[in-house]
């Protein structure tokens, strides 16, 4: 060493690795730890720049940190324990990776001399646990390669298409001293947009331009990435309506339903859809199929034009006219610039929605119908932030909830329940100026229930929305569609969930909860959760037979 030489400063590698967090902007980590996590605990004693979110269950750590991401679109941390706890947040992890949610999965997993003798919490093949779940996983296999590691994992999470990543980091490796120094972030944060080709952008504008029926659909990646306005834009100087894509893609609302050129959701019945030559699909799946169509999902004859920032979806099911991949806001903005308007009028004739039937009561009970609930929440809720996970309400909350934006209503396509409970969290976390409210269903309820920990610990003013229909409804709705014995004897196996008193239990956590059973006392119970700055939780008893 010369004597212009510095020595190598020591310091511990939990250190460094806090330091790559805050570089990236990470305010909060979530996490529900255990003992291979404690030499970062230990290093969060001096530091007063992260905050340490607790949650009571793997699944909640990774919702709240999925809610926060969506919200704001940037990067956020789950801290997950061992081969257990990455299990228990596996369902919440795919929730994430469908709605491209750059969240960071940290795993501290066991010595490395343990994992090799298969002891206590370890998993021989971690990476294959995970790997189908994120966009890159990766064990780091030394101290010194903790922070580049990381560093790597926030650069690849937000990198187009973004999504969540995961790191595996062994406790004797974050327990010791490194000389390595972070990554400068400044040089690993950049813009990884791309532009759909100029040639299929070319025959997607010679399309719309010479068709007589087009029909645009907005997809939710339109939200993620800032493209409503330039889509808004595209509508008005075109003509031409615009459905957002069907219920079982829908993350987040890809266009305004108050624009008077809003026409509803895609499906294949809708009368715009049937008489459509061309149909161009932006941001949306085509299709997330929930089961084996029974009857074709695109028109006979009609053209397509399919872009989405994801290449594997373009195509995947159905064959396209037009391809487009890249960055939806670009590709929109093309388009703009490329379709001349229409040679002569086109106007968009009104939206009228299908009437819907008067609630009946129910016979056993005169409980409350899920429309009726869902008409007085979406009213009384109006201008709050929405997270839909309620499997019999949901379909009529999508209809019904108000979406002037991306950040209005936000839903998992994922189908495992419990994620609207910790998603409410994150989402307020990162909207805090915005009024938050989850509508559940009470088998969500059961899922996402440690949630409420949380909730009631940080005190953050979430309402959540419980509908108690006391049933696995889609259990018994497939049995409907089944049309077997227990349509014919009335019997409905493994639908049956009757019991808990959620508004009791949500207080024993120590969220206030409040029954109810008329639409009054829901209105009145909505409207005293606007006055207080703590969760609430209002559980609203509806109808059982509702499938």
């Amino acid at each position: 060493m010369t004597t212009d030489e510095k020595p190598a400063v020591s310091r511990p590698v939990a250190d460094a690795l806090l330091d790559v967090l805050r570089a990236w902007d990470v305010r909060h980590i979530f996490t529900c730890p255990g003992s291979t996590e404690a030499a970062v605990l230990d290093a969060l004693v001096v530091r007063d720049d992260l905050d340490l979110v607790l949650t009571t269950h793997e699944g909640v750590t990774v919702s709240i940190a999925d809610g926060l991401s969506r919200a704001t679109r940037g990067p956020s941390v789950a801290y997950l324990h061992a081969n257990v706890g990455l299990t228990n947040g596996l369902s919440n992890l795919y929730a994430a990776q469908l709605a491209y949610s750059p969240v960071v999965v940290l795993n501290g997993l066991k010595a490395s001399s343990i994992q090799a003798h298969g002891g206590f919490t370890t998993g021989r093949r971690m990476r294959d646990l995970v790997h189908q779940y994120v966009k890159s996983d990766w064990q780091s296999l030394t101290a010194d390669a903790i922070g580049e590691d990381v560093n790597r994992a926030f650069r690849t999470a937000v990198t187009e298409p973004a999504g969540p990543v995961w790191v595996g980091l062994s406790q004797d490796l974050t327990e010791q001293e490194t000389t390595a120094t972070v990554p400068p972030v400044a040089g690993f944060r950049f813009d990884s947009r791309t532009a759909p080709s100029p040639a299929g952008l070319a025959e997607a504008a010679r399309l719309l331009a010479e068709a007589r029926r087009p029909v645009l659909v907005a997809g939710s990646e339109l939200a993620r990435v800032g493209a409503i306005d330039a889509l808004v834009r595209l509508s008005e100087k075109l003509g031409v309506p615009v459905l957002h894509e069907d219920r079982r893609g829908l993350e987040r609302p890809g266009f305004p339903t108050d624009h008077p050129h809003f026409h509803g959701q895609y499906t294949p019945q809708h009368p715009l859809v049937a008489e459509a030559d061309l149909l161009v699909f932006l941001g949306a799946r085509l299709f997330n199929e929930f089961e084996t169509p029974r009857t074709p999902q695109l028109p006979p004859g009609v053209r397509v034009v399919h872009g989405h920032t994801d290449p594997q979806h373009v195509a995947a099911i159905h064959g396209v006219d037009v391809g487009l991949v890249g960055d939806q806001r670009l590709l929109v903005e093309a388009l703009l610039d490329a379709v001349p308007p229409p040679t002569g009028p086109r106007p968009v004739p009104p939206y009228a929605p299908d009437p819907q039937p008067a609630p009946a009561r129910a016979a056993a009970g005169g409980r409350l119908r899920a429309a009726e609930v869902v008409d007085v929440v979406t009213d009384a809720l109006r201008g709050a932030a929405l997270v839909g996970d309620a499997t019999t309400a949901g379909g009529v909350l999508q209809q019904r909830a108000e979406q002037r934006g991306g950040d209005d209503y936000f839903v998992s396509t994922s189908g495992s329940l419990g994620w609207g409970m910790g998603a409410a969290l994150g989402v307020k976390l990162g909207l805090p100026h915005r009024r938050v409210a989850a509508v559940l269903g009470d088998g969500v309820f059961q899922f996402g229930m440690p949630a409420l920990w949380t909730a009631a610990q940080r005190r953050i003013p979430v309402t959540y929305v419980v509908l108690n229909n006391e049933r696995y409804a889609a259990v018994g709705a497939a049995l409907r569609r089944f049309g077997g014995q227990a349509v014919r004897r009335d019997r409905w196996p493994g639908t049956d969930i009757a019991g808990p008193n959620i508004a009791d239990i949500s207080s024993g956590f120590g969220v206030p909860g409040q029954r109810v059973d008329s639409l009054r006392d829901l209105r009145e119970r909505l409207d005293a959760a606007r006055a207080v700055e703590h969760p609430t939780l209002i559980e609203v008893m509806t109808a059982t037979d509702e499938f």
